[in-house]
């Protein structure tokens, strides 16, 4: 239990008030004036309370300290650098942990060699490193993405991408535009985080059996933010064919992932082959898959243009990283989590659990593709380009990315404004060179 109690403003207060008006200006004597009344005080403060009257007696009463009050940093030079070293870290994307905080703590206080230091020494305790992060605005972030692209690689990434489905806009149709990716759910919950009692030191989570079992799910949507049917892939022998479940397609592969012969297929379920017309495309990543010869000279016989995002880019360019997955993952693990705490489980004789039917997950995957909001997916696929203006693209307003790609953007388009300008101006002046013949 803490022995110190807080003494509020307005008690100080009053007793620099007593002080002055009948205490002749002398603090100690306050201290017997008021310890008749049951405070406890001691000359220490009441001295160095007097010594601070004058912002004391000018600050809120209502407030429990003074403003700016409290102990200073130990050295205000040390932490300034190791704020410095820490920014500098993340901005070439390292990961910085208490732990090296605490670390280069001590070897900028040992380097600069501070004279404040205590009698055994600046260790850089936990609740040191916490004050630290609090006064620099600092806090432990869960990781978004994770990349191996240099800033500027990336950026210039994004630019010629976005470039390219810019210009290729105009030749689309919306409607028969479907932006295509395949994702994969878990049983097991991956997540690392659980609500528990407050200074728990160690937080056990059981594993419920599930982790060697997923699905995987190939989702497409227009650009117009239309859902068209989820394509289910159950591991086992593949199939020649495409089966239905409750208006969920079903596609058998041996390790339950797509290839290019299943690809190939699901062309023709996407596009039917009485669509002949022009302005279909493909928007997708450069997984192997996708960008085949074989897959690549299907979609050229149904002539269907692809526009493939680059690789490193997917978590900024691609409607279903931006915004659908996860709602959609969301909505399935609730149904996963339900099957796992019902009594719909079967178990084998050594008490594992059996994957549940085909059926049951056409169902699961049915209903949270069906319940995956409208408007998100709709904001997802603006995101992914499709906007009209750039300020409304995710790359565009990403923490990170944001301002150095739209400063690309811009230049790009000033570039294209200048070429476009010089090759007018060439042809002025081949037209004032024709010499025009009245007859």
């Amino acid at each position: 239990m803490p022995t110190r109690i807080p003494i509020s403003i307005w008690r100080k207060q009053e007793v620099l008030r007593w002080i002055e008006e009948d205490g002749d200006g002398v603090p100690t004597r306050a201290i017997k004036h008021f310890s008749a009344k049951g405070w406890k005080l001691d000359g220490g403060s009441v001295r160095r309370w007097w010594r601070d009257r004058g912002q004391l007696l000018a600050a809120d009463p209502a407030s429990r300290r003074r403003a700016g009050g409290g102990r200073r940093p130990l050295s205000g030079a040390m932490e300034e650098a190791l704020y410095d070293d820490v920014v500098a870290k993340r901005l070439k994307k390292e990961k910085v942990t208490r732990a090296w905080i605490g670390h280069m703590a001590r070897v900028i206080f040992a380097c600069q060699g501070t004279t404040s230091a205590s009698p055994d020494g600046f260790m850089a305790s936990p609740h040191w490193i916490t004050g630290f992060m609090r006064r620099y605005g600092l806090s432990l972030r869960r990781r978004t993405n994770l990349t191996t692209l240099s800033d500027d690689k990336l950026v210039d990434r994004a630019v010629s991408y976005m470039t390219f489905l810019q210009s290729a806009k105009p030749t689309m149709d919306l409607h028969r535009t479907i932006l295509m990716d395949e994702t994969a759910v878990y049983f097991e919950d991956a997540r690392n985080q659980t609500v528990d009692i407050i200074a728990s030191r160690h937080v056990v989570v059981r594993s419920t059996g599930f982790s060697s079992m997923r699905i995987a799910a190939v989702l497409a949507v227009t650009a117009t933010g239309k859902k068209l049917p989820p394509l289910l892939i159950w591991k086992g022998k593949a199939l020649p064919s495409f089966y239905k479940i409750g208006g969920v397609y079903v596609a058998h592969q041996p390790r339950a992932w797509v290839d290019s012969k299943l690809l190939i297929r699901w062309i023709d379920l996407a596009f039917p082959l009485v669509d002949t017309g022009e302005g279909k495309y493909l928007v997708w990543d450069s997984m192997r898959a996708h960008i085949s010869k074989e897959v690549k000279a299907k979609c050229a016989a149904r002539n269907v243009s692809m526009c493939v995002i680059l690789w490193g880019l997917t978590p900024y360019l691609q409607a279903g990283d931006i915004g659908i997955y996860k709602m959609f993952k969301d909505l399935l693990y609730m149904e996963i989590n339900a099957w796992k705490e019902s009594d719909k489980v079967e178990y084998t004789r050594f008490s594992n659990p059996r994957m549940p039917s085909v059926g049951v997950v056409c169902g699961w995957v049915k209903k949270a593709w069906r319940d995956t909001d409208c408007e998100t997916v709709a904001n997802s696929v603006a995101a992914a380009g499709f906007a009209d203006h750039c300020m409304d693209w995710h790359v565009a307003r990403h923490d990170v990315y944001g301002n150095r790609f739209r400063e690309k953007w811009e230049a790009s388009g000033e570039a294209e404004q200048d070429e476009g300008d010089f090759n007018l101006d060439e042809l002025h002046d081949a037209l004032d060179d024709i010499a025009l013949i009245d007859e």
